[in-house]
């Protein structure tokens, strides 16, 4: 299990949807009304509008979690603000995740974040303890998505997260993929460090593991930067062509829906720069548990994320 814990900003209620055609755009987008006044006040015609939008148009806490493509009983935590508008999202970020098979979707207020954050000097302070305590008490590994809300919560998210060792990421709005944020030493220094999976070492020769020929396709720029590091992992037994993988998100990885003839997991990756340079792969791996299947996806999509 992994804990998902994701500050949320207003962008499901205020979105343009500049990318879908008036017919399809969220029934509440011409409103006119004051910050703490509720927006999304018919939230069963809400919901049905978000079942049948892309998640990554839906808003920025979708985009997200999208990206992470979390397992239906990992812990997702929603961090809002304390407005109306703040509030609303949540609740129904919260509901649509539910009703979309995620079984474990809390929401908690941070203390105080409002409108008037410049005039209260400690209220970053609670939201640092806040995180920490949620750190400290998670059922699994930790991520913080720090795309939604606040710029000042997202720097709180990142000062916490590497002073705990815990994953940062975000989605990046003009690349459109999941980005992690490198650790900072105590001299300033940026490393990236990969917290690596413990899952059984594949007998397959490295020089072996990439059967794709370049020949054949035509790969995006990242490619071979991409192919070089799984071919490095030592839990990644085979990779090859596979247009299914197509339907990860781009840039992104997801959880194939087969598995090896042993039942072994496979991740989908997914790299794009336009229709003429991308590239789908299958990922054999040598995970067969649920903390097997976990431990993978964070150490490739951290990989991923530092890459692109």
């Amino acid at each position: 299990m992994q804990t998902i814990i994701m500050t949320v900003g207003t962008s499901l209620r205020t979105n343009r949807d500049n990318n879908l055609p008036d017919e399809q755009k969220r029934p509440w987008i011409n409103q006119k009304i004051a910050p703490d006044e509720l927006m999304i006040q018919d939230r069963e015609k809400a919901i049905a509008w978000m079942n049948q939008t892309p998640w990554e148009l839906i808003s920025a806490e979708t985009h997200t979690l999208y990206r992470l493509n979390p397992q239906l009983k990992d812990e997702i935590i929603l961090l809002y603000s304390a407005t109306t508008s703040g509030q609303e999202c949540a609740e129904v970020l919260q509901q649509f995740f539910e009703i979309s098979g995620q079984s474990n979707v809390q929401i908690r207020q941070i203390p105080e974040i409002n409108y008037d954050l410049d005039e209260k000097g400690t209220v970053l302070e609670k939201m640092a303890k806040l995180l920490k305590d949620l750190i400290k008490s998670a059922k699994g590994n930790v991520t913080l998505a720090a795309t939604g809300g606040f710029k000042a919560q997202t720097m709180i998210m990142a000062l916490v997260g590497n002073s705990l060792g815990a994953s940062v990421c975000y989605v990046h709005e003009q690349y459109q993929t999941l980005v992690y944020l490198p650790y900072l030493s105590t001299d300033g220094e940026a490393k990236v460090i990969i917290l690596k999976a413990d899952l059984p070492i594949s007998s397959r020769q490295r020089n072996q593991v990439n059967a794709l020929s370049k020949t054949e396709h035509h790969c995006p720029r990242n490619w071979d930067k991409a192919a070089k590091i799984l071919s490095e992992i030592n839990w990644v037994d085979h990779i090859c062509f596979d247009k299914r993988a197509f339907t990860a998100p781009q840039n992104g990885i997801k959880v194939a829906n087969y598995k090896t003839r042993d039942g072994y997991y496979i991740l989908w990756l997914h790299l794009y720069d336009d229709q003429k340079h991308r590239i789908a792969v299958s990922i054999e791996t040598t995970g067969y548990t649920d903390k097997h299947l976990e431990d993978s996806l964070r150490e490739l999509r951290e990989r991923l994320g530092h890459l692109l």
